[in-house]
């Protein structure tokens, strides 16, 4: 590895970087990751004003605050980690640009250049520090698992398209200003809904008919009113008629139908207590069926099911006015004599369609992923020392 050189307006600045492996292990195992990410913020601070190495502590600080920060790829487009710092005589500063292109940081930066600098009154130094972020293959994941399809839903905004990469059943936004006009708790984009006709249609496919299937998606629910029908997902049995199975959120609570003949039967509907979903908030919401009976989770968690109720998902022939589209983000109203079409207020995301029932323990193992959680690795090689 070659030794850079530089000057500035104060005289000369030599870029040291680590040439050995030795020095690689214990400068970034010892700082930046330098030691393994886990300290708290508070005790990093106290590092940095106690330990001579203090633009190591530094860097090693700006490289926590960003792993910690669930919304990093909206805060770094401000171009700085952390507020400027004073401890006794040092005073710390950071920025962060976009590595591959020297500017500022975008919604879709990949890697990160980190730089800190640490001024006080005999001397100035800095470090560089390239921070890799990635998501984890949520798709690839929900595949694994038995998932026929897949729609993310994190399109930008003013998007007609939904896209479905699993089989290629892409949906169609019916407003497509709702398509990315939000941010869910880890920056990833969102549609936002408000009214009945802004869902996702996903146009029939034979996917859908599945005697033992399962449906898992994260949700927020907006809506201020407890006992307003909040549709979430839903499809007719036939044009006109009765829901061949559907998703509401009621009494901040979540009730799914289910029923594979195309008339209406009470009983066919599944609640869980009331009161689950907090408004505002996001929940992950799965529903199974088959023989094993019709479930539903929230939250990882087994809060409803019905051992009798083994139904599938089915549908009339075409001629007959089956093979309805699937609602995304709206669904129906049941009741004895009608099933009006309704929406849903809130964001609907990372939908998945599964041709076998999910298990407790495939439950709980979905539901603790945040499928748009960026994760980070340090670019190797990339810690530069500036001394001045």
């Amino acid at each position: 590895m070659n030794k850079h050189i530089k000057s500035s307006r104060s005289g000369s600045i030599y870029l040291i970087t680590l040439i050995t492996v030795a020095v690689i292990v214990s400068m970034v195992l010892i700082g930046v990751s330098l030691r393994t990410s886990s300290n708290a913020s508070s005790t990093l601070i106290v590092e940095m004003n106690e330990s001579s190495n203090s633009v190591l502590d530094a860097t090693e600080y700006a490289y926590e605050v960003i792993t910690i920060d669930p919304l990093w790829r909206l805060t770094a487009q401000a171009g700085s980690i952390f507020a400027p710092l004073t401890m006794g005589d040092v005073s710390y500063t950071s920025s962060v640009v976009d590595k591959d292109t020297d500017a500022a940081p975008t919604y879709n930066t990949s890697t990160y250049r980190v730089k800190v600098e640490t001024t006080n009154t005999t001397a100035q130094s800095a470090a560089y520090i390239d921070v890799l972020s990635f998501e984890m293959d949520y798709e690839a994941y929900v595949v694994s698992l038995g998932a026929v399809m897949y729609w993310a839903l994190d399109e930008t905004t003013s998007t007609v398209l939904a896209s479905e990469p699993v089989n290629n059943k892409d949906g169609t936004y019916q407003d497509p200003l709702a398509a990315g006009l939000g941010y869910n708790e880890e920056a990833g984009l969102i549609p936002v809904l408000n009214k009945s006709n802004d869902h996702v249609l996903v146009p029939w496919t034979g996917k859908i008919k599945q005697a033992d299937g399962s449906i898992s998606f994260w949700m927020k629910c907006d809506g201020g009113d407890k006992w307003t029908n909040y549709a979430i997902m839903g499809m007719l049995y036939q044009a006109g008629g009765v829901p061949a199975f559907n998703i509401v959120v009621w009494g901040y609570g979540v009730s799914v139908y289910l029923e594979e003949n195309g008339t209406y039967n009470f009983g066919n509907t599944v609640s869980t207590p009331l009161n689950l979903i907090t408004p505002g908030q996001w929940h992950h919401v799965v529903t199974t069926w088959g023989s094993n009976g019709l479930c539903i989770y929230v939250d990882g968690s087994r809060q409803a099911k019905r051992s009798s109720l083994n139904d599938g998902v089915d549908t009339a022939d075409g001629a007959d006015g089956g093979k309805q589209p699937v609602l995304i983000g709206g669904g129906y109203r049941m009741s004895f004599g009608s099933y009006p079409q309704d929406g849903f207020v809130g964001s609907v995301s990372h939908v998945a369609y599964y041709n076998r029932q999910l298990t407790d323990t495939d439950v709980a193992a979905i539901a603790a992923i945040k499928p748009d959680r960026l994760q980070y690795s340090l670019v190797e090689d990339s810690w530069v020392r500036v001394y001045e």
